[in-house]
C-alpha cells in the first residue's frame, strides 16, 4: 500500500472513530488527501461506492457543513470545508450534552432509583470532566 494510501485509511478509521459514516468518511479522507477538488464521479471511483449513494452522501456532508461544493471550470466539484479539529470539538460537545441530558434525567428520579445509579452518576461526572479537560488542551508536538 502506497504512503498516501495509508494516510488516507488512518484518516477514514479517525473519522469512523468520531462518528462517521463508511462512506462520509472515506469521502473526507479522499479529500483530504487530494491535492486539488474532485468531481463526484472521480469521488465516487476513489471510494468505490455508487454515483449515486456517493451523491447522497455528499449532499449529507455539504448539510452538515463538512464539504462543500464549488462551481470550477462548468464542473461541480468538492473540497473539504471543515477543519478535522471543529468535527472533533463539535462532536466532543455533542457527547457532553448527552452526559448533561442522562445527568439530568438520574437527578429527576426518585430517592431508590438515584441511589442504585450513584455509580453511573459519578462515572458520568468523570466523563464531563475528561472532556472539558480535553477542550482545554492544547496539542504539543
Amino acid at each position: 500500500m502506497d504512503k498516501i494510501k495509508q494516510v488516507e485509511n488512518n484518516l477514514k478509521m479517525v473519522l469512523r472513530h468520531w462518528g462517521f459514516g463508511e462512506i462520509c468518511s472515506s469521502i473526507y479522507a479522499t479529500l483530504a488527501v487530494s491535492d486539488r477538488p474532485l468531481t463526484a464521479r472521480e469521488i465516487s471511483e476513489r471510494i468505490n461506492y455508487a454515483y449515486t449513494t456517493t451523491i447522497n452522501a455528499l449532499n449529507r456532508s455539504i448539510g452538515l457543513r463538512h464539504i462543500k461544493k464549488i462551481r470550477e471550470n462548468g464542473r461541480n466539484v468538492y473540497t473539504i470545508e471543515t477543519d478535522l479539529s471543529d468535527i472533533i470539538r463539535e462532536r466532543l460537545n455533542y457527547f457532553l450534552l448527552l452526559l448533561e441530558e442522562t445527568e439530568d434525567s438520574i437527578r429527576k428520579l426518585d430517592g431508590n432509583l438515584k441511589a442504585k445509579l450513584r455509580g453511573v452518576f459519578r462515572m458520568i461526572d468523570n466523563a464531563k470532566n475528561f472532556i472539558k479537560k480535553i477542550g482545554k488542551t492544547k496539542a504539543i508536538i
